[in-house]
């Protein structure tokens, strides 16, 4: 399976010429819709506007009209069609099998949930926790997402995740919020702290990939 990062937290999940996208989103680029096979599912982690764009979609809809689109209870009104799905349940599209969990959206002001969250595991390979530091229900990924800066989220955070999660590749994701000099700062921390666990901290440039198996 290929992982290609789109911005911020976007990601298009390619294998068999198929693809799965997570939270695609336009800031300073367009989608890189030519690195994209059949788009079989759309998968919307929660309605914030730095994950969910109703116009973007609806266009990657229009190209893949058989594409089915999963997403939680406070965000389907914002997505004509999709299906809401959550923590615990299971689906097969294409030839991916996905598996959901998590719940809430992390707390950004004290004892305040902003919405609901989704979390997916890809193949029993790949999870993906949205804005969250919710354990994907599989032990020891091959490869997670792990958010890397938002007002909800610190490094010492993401470290704590990573330790807890233990999975063998780290992708650094939430990371439009900060600037060039940000990222690099951000991620020779993780860097720095998954080396001597033996993870391997790969963060993506948009476009960048990295193939898993």
């Amino acid at each position: 399976m290929k992982i290609i990062k789109l911005e911020h937290s976007g990601l298009c999940l390619e294998k068999a010429h198929q693809t799965i996208l997570i939270d695609p989103v336009e800031f300073t680029q367009k989608l890189p819709t030519h690195l994209f096979g059949e788009v079989v599912a759309i998968i919307i982690t929660h309605k914030h506007d730095d994950h969910c764009q109703p116009a973007v979609i609806s266009n990657l809809l229009a190209a893949n009209p058989s594409a089915t689109v999963f997403t939680t209870p406070d965000t389907t009104s914002l997505i004509s069609g999709s299906i809401v799905v959550k923590s615990g349940e299971t689906r097969e599209v294409g030839g991916f099998k996905l598996q959901f969990f998590g719940q809430s959206h992390a707390s950004i002001l004290e004892d305040q949930i902003p919405c609901d969250n989704l979390g997916v595991v890809v193949d029993d390979l790949f999870a993906n926790p949205g804005d969250s530091f919710d354990r994907p229900p599989i032990e020891h990924p091959r490869a997670i997402c792990v958010p890397i800066s938002a007002p909800w989220a610190k490094i010492s955070d993401a470290a704590k995740y990573i330790k807890d999660v233990k999975p063998e590749i780290v992708i650094p994701v939430h990371d439009a919020v900060l600037s060039n000099l940000g990222q690099t700062y951000n991620n020779s921390w993780l860097k720095f702290f998954c080396d001597p666990l033996g993870i391997q901290f790969t963060p993506l440039t948009p476009g960048a990939s990295i193939e898993i198996n």
